[in-house]
């Protein structure tokens, strides 16, 4: 369902997000490069969460829609029945 690209790009973002902690204490809480990774990571990972929510969203609307098709064929079905059990009816009290 996701492309590879989504996922990897989700993987490092999450990753540099979970690594932001540990290179703070390597370097300092208030270093630029803490931050740097911190901002990366929160940047890639947003871009997944994004696109996968996109591609949620398309997936729950076409869902709907094949939903909304099958509804229609069944009410179709539904009203072709009670024609022809009309039809039938009609035909054996014309005998």
């Amino acid at each position: 369902m996701f492309e590879l690209e989504t996922l990897i790009a989700f993987g490092i973002g999450a990753g540099l997000v979970a690594l932001a902690p540990v290179v703070g204490l390597i370097t300092g809480k208030d270093s630029k490069l803490t931050t740097s990774v911190g901002s990366a990571g929160r940047s890639l990972t947003k871009k997944g969460l994004k696109a996968g929510l996109f591609v949620t969203d398309k997936a729950g609307s076409a869902a709907r829609f094949i939903g909304h098709g099958f509804s229609e064929v069944g009410e179709s079905f539904a009203d072709i029945l009670a024609e022809a059990k009309a039809d039938l009816a009609q035909s054996k009290g014309s005998n």
